[in-house]
């Protein structure tokens, strides 16, 4: 038994002076341009709490932070509506990825903020406003690329990938 917990305790150091394994690759650019949907999670209203972008070697990324679960979401092509207003938000890009959070609490983060990311595709993100458990984005695009919607946890985000163009 001795011998066997020593022999643990040797491999367990050997591993201690390993080097971390190699990160993941990173997932192919999405194709798709349909819209896509789906329901919230957690049992409140989900409160954004912030907004941030990165870059990828095939796409560009925009994630909404959460806290509380996520709320629905609509993601899809279309113009950038304020939210009980009913005016069009000008949006920079030659085409507007709209992400429409529903049941969703009052964001903790300022929907006046425009972000100009400069990335390969992502060129702006625009809020909408917040209205009646509503909030909605533009995303201001290059041109109409594929997207894909990651639900992620730990914490809680929505994460909307953009394709870049092909060289």
């Amino acid at each position: 038994m001795r011998r066997l917990l020593l022999a643990a305790v040797a491999c367990a150091a050997a591993l201690v002076g390993l080097p971390a394994p190699a990160q993941a690759a990173d997932l192919p650019a999405p194709t798709s341009t349909s819209p896509v949907s789906a329901a919230p999670t957690g049992n409140f209203q989900p409160v954004l709490t912030g907004v941030r972008t990165g870059r990828h070697d095939a796409y560009d990324r925009t994630v909404f932070d959460f806290s509380g679960g996520t709320p629905g979401w609509r993601v899809e092509y279309a113009p950038l509506v304020g939210q009980g207003q009913g005016q069009t938000i000008p949006v920079a890009g030659a085409a507007t990825l709209l992400v429409v959070f529903s049941d969703a609490g009052v964001p903790a983060v300022d929907l006046g903020t425009v972000y100009n990311p400069n990335l390969p595709t992502l060129r702006q993100i625009r809020s909408g406003g917040y209205f009646e458990g509503r909030a909605s984005f533009g995303l201001g695009v290059n041109d109409r690329v594929g997207f894909r919607v990651l639900v992620l946890h730990g914490p809680e985000r929505v994460a909307v990938d953009v394709a870049h163009q092909p060289a």
